[in-house]
């Protein structure tokens, strides 16, 4: 992103554009459900070791998202969205002089990074059970309304524990898209106070952290080049514990590659599955036309010019196909096959409803 910085001019070239903020959260969304379309594919090819999986995909999502974002954190001080963006986290009260994460930082960022998302999507999911879901967003309240009618007519034979947790229902029911709300409020408040230089945090969790975010230096990038180099160097003679170490943290780092890769899958083939060509690719092949059956020597002869009928020997007017793929004057081959339910060319069984009247552009 050092282009960035020659755009700016004058400006903090450390900064992130907002639009690198929203394309960093676009990309940490989209990675849940592209690993979840991924892991469906092969539970359909290998159903008896990824169908468990698949059930439990946001926990174990969440459990490898936790080493992933801690690997980032670690080794280069930011989370994986925001490392491929070319981004880095910087502690606002230096310790030492120094704007390094520490330990807790870390742990602190993967809390966040990880934890809270889980626990939303665990919330949507509750929200919409209890709700009535998409029905009842679409046609009112209705559904919700009636779930409190039946509590409160069965509340005097509840518990109080029963009681309580109905109560406690219907109160989640009524806040929690208020808190939704001011959940995204804040976000977008907190990027449009960053796009003014109000603040100098991007989101709430990062001021709740004291962290924030800016663009990685040439400095930055010498640094990482040299710390992977002092890494390969003492590989070889390290112990097996830091050898696997090492490859764990190699194989991490490959993931800067193959979750984009896993997403642009994702997204093409959600757009495949929404275009003609899925559609097309799913028809069956048209079968090739039927061979036309040959003139019948006792039948009528065909005209050497084809724009000729061949029973009243004159230009075809209002043209019609026998079923026997030959073209008359639909008055002709209608009487004709009305009379003697025969095509007059091949002699063949025809019926006067098979007869199709043909139509051309002006």
């Amino acid at each position: 992103m050092e282009f960035m910085a020659d755009m700016l001019g004058g400006a903090d070239a450390g900064k992130l554009s907002v639009f690198e903020l929203v394309a960093q959260h676009k990309m940490a969304e989209l990675l849940e459900p592209a690993v979840r379309h991924i892991t469906a594919v092969y539970a359909h090819r290998y159903p008896r070791y990824l169908v468990r999986v698949l059930n439990w995909h946001e926990e174990v999502f969440a459990a490898l998202m936790v080493a992933v974002e801690r690997h980032y954190l670690r080794r280069y001080g930011a989370s994986f969205a925001e490392h491929f963006y070319g981004a880095k986290r910087v502690r606002t009260r230096r310790i030492g002089g120094s704007g390094s994460l520490t330990r807790g930082d870390q742990w602190a960022s993967v809390a966040l990074l990880v934890g809270v998302p889980l626990v939303k999507s665990r919330l949507d999911q509750y929200y919409d059970r209890i709700s009535g879901g998409d029905a009842a967003r679409l046609l009112g309240g209705a559904f919700a309304q009636a779930d409190d009618a039946g509590a409160g007519a069965d509340s005097s034979g509840a518990t109080r524990l029963q009681r309580l947790r109905a109560s406690a229902k219907h109160a989640f029911r009524r806040l929690y898209p208020h808190a939704n709300f001011a959940y995204h409020a804040a976000a977008a408040l907190y990027y449009v106070a960053y796009t003014f230089d109000r603040t100098r945090y991007s989101s709430p969790a990062l001021h709740v952290l004291g962290l924030q975010l800016r663009r990685l230096s040439a400095a930055d990038h010498r640094a990482m080049d040299a710390r992977a180099a002092t890494a390969v160097a003492t590989a070889s003679s390290g112990s097996l514990l830091r050898l696997l170490r090492i490859g764990a943290g190699g194989a991490l780092d490959v993931l800067k590659t193959a979750l984009p890769l896993a997403i642009f899958f994702y997204r093409f083939l959600e757009w495949w599955h929404r275009s003609d060509f899925h559609r097309r690719a799913q028809q069956p092949p048209m079968p090739p036309p039927p061979k036309l059956l040959p003139p019948h020597p006792d039948g009528v002869a065909v005209p050497g010019d084809q724009a000729l009928c061949p029973l009243c020997c004159r230009p075809r007017t209002n043209p019609a196909m026998a079923p026997t793929g030959y073209v008359f004057c639909y008055p002709c081959i209608h009487r004709h096959v009305a009379a003697t339910g025969a095509c007059p060319v091949t002699l063949a069984a025809a019926d006067a409803g098979a007869i199709r009247k043909l139509y051309a552009d002006a």
